[in-house]
């Protein structure tokens, strides 16, 4: 699955990507799945529809109840329309240095290395939605010009800094910050029992599929595909032998049916699951 870069990908025909722009988005289709790669940050106010978004293999969902900041970074994304007529909602990218200067100008205490994150989900409240209407009547209007969009950006970036002031104070891409062995770990921690292909948890870590694969075998002595399997099943025993049964389990273990689970449980422990014990723990 290719991934998009976004929003490099809206401004392909003038060959330079601003440092802001509101974009509306609409996808009518039943569900939708893809991978982005945002090289700025993002605000998403979304007006109908869900989506799910998959931040180091950690799933954060949308709707219109709430607003979600998300920083430059990869990410995978799934849409769920709810009926017709779909996804609506406006994309607001922007680089780093509007955010910067909206946190220095407004938030006074230092920042707190240890609580970073790079997204931020927050409800609206009647000034978020009045923003939203307002930007709505707006978008296709001559008069949304450049410096229209850029009062209204920094407007929105106070607000949300003097009304959640440690959420934006600890915003920031984590995802880079960290070492490539970390983002393995992290990853492979978090998506023990997601169905992420190895070539999408290397998307997550911002690697190619080889590298990654090389990489984890030295972390982990093991394949990914592999070892991710056998962290399942070694859940899976733990759950049978407090008490649980095969067919509660196997969708908590990550697998989509009970036969696949149980040929793969009797390939890793020498019993079906039904059959199996304490004694066989």
């Amino acid at each position: 699955m290719d991934y998009v870069l976004m929003p490099d990908k809206i401004a392909d025909q003038e060959n330079t990507k601003p440092k802001l722009s509101f974009v509306p988005y609409v996808s009518d289709a039943p569900l939708v799945k893809g991978k982005s790669r945002l090289t700025q940050h993002m605000i998403s106010l979304i007006m109908q529809g869900e989506k799910h978004i998959y931040s180091d293999g950690k799933p954060i969902q949308i709707n219109p109840a709430n607003i979600l900041l998300l920083s430059a970074g990869n990410y995978i994304f799934t849409e769920r329309p709810n009926g017709n007529p779909g996804i609506r909602s406006i994309l607001v990218f922007f680089d780093d240095e509007f955010l910067q200067d909206a946190v220095r100008n407004n938030i006074k205490f230092p920042k707190n290395a240890s609580k970073k994150t790079p997204n931020i989900l927050v409800p609206k409240d009647d000034y978020l939605n009045n923003f939203i209407s307002t930007v709505q009547s707006l978008i296709y209007d001559p008069i949304f010009t450049e410096s229209m969009q850029v009062a209204k950006l920094n407007e929105l970036l106070v607000y949300l800094c003097l009304r959640f002031p440690e959420e934006l104070n600890n915003f920031q891409n984590v995802s880079i910050a960290k070492t490539p062995e970390e983002r393995i770990q992290n990853v492979a921690q978090q998506n023990i029992f997601n169905n992420f292909s190895v070539s999408e948890l290397a998307f997550f870590c911002h690697m190619s599929v080889s590298t990654f694969k090389r990489k984890f075998q030295k972390i982990y002595n093991e394949k990914p595909a592999k070892w991710m399997q056998e962290q399942r099943l070694i859940t899976a025993a733990a759950l049978l032998k407090n008490g649980s049964k095969p067919s509660e389990i196997y969708l908590k273990a990550g697998y989509e049916n009970h036969s696949s689970f149980s040929k793969a449980f009797k390939s890793h422990f020498g019993k079906l699951p039904k059959n199996y014990s304490y004694m066989n723990f």
